[in-house]
């Protein structure tokens, strides 16, 4: 069962890895940005501000470290499962 949901996961991460990238990536400027007070995000943005810091430095930890080195760095081959 939790090999099936990370092959689903892995598959969605590697179809969407561009869109996941950008969206990261533009999620974390405009935090970073409304949190030094350059801009100011509408109060109707669920994570502006302090609260939206922690969450976006956290998913951008676990975007960039875990599947984008993982599946650069290694084959194909790698990334099946020998059972």
């Amino acid at each position: 069962m939790i090999d099936a949901l990370i092959d689903r996961a892995d598959a969605f991460s590697e179809r969407w890895n561009n869109v996941i990238s950008v969206f990261s990536v533009a999620w974390f400027v405009a935090t970073c940005a409304d949190y030094a007070g350059f801009i100011k995000l509408p109060g109707e943005f669920p994570l502006s501000e302090w609260v939206g810091f922690v969450p976006v430095v956290l998913w951008n930890a676990g975007w960039w470290g875990l599947p984008i080195p993982g599946s650069k760095r290694a084959g194909p081959s790698a990334r099946t499962w020998k059972t």
